[in-house]
């Protein structure tokens, strides 16, 4: 999450320099609840003790409107089947 939030950043800033600036956050579809409250709600962030500098960098993103975090519901997470085990219903 931090590595795609980190290309975001780079594009964001390529795009500004070519006379591009985007104005909407760009979207970084998330299917962990936690990592998005944790981005979000700075006193919940206080409370969590294991906080690495990943997730800071994501926050400041996050609250510079660089990106957005909208929920991604498990069974539609495509990226699944590259790191998890499918069924046979799946």
């Amino acid at each position: 999450m931090s590595q795609a939030c980190a290309e975001i950043h780079w594009l964001h800033g390529l795009l500004a320099k070519l006379g591009f600036p985007l104005s909407n956050p760009t979207p970084l579809h998330v299917d962990n609840t936690s990592a998005i409250h944790i981005s979000a709600n700075p006193i919940f962030h206080e409370c969590t003790k294991h906080i690495e500098v990943n997730c800071h960098f994501i926050r400041e993103a996050f609250e510079g409107r660089i990106i957005s975090l909208p929920r991604v519901s498990t069974n539609l997470e495509v990226a699944d089947i590259f790191i998890k085990v499918l069924t046979r219903g799946q």
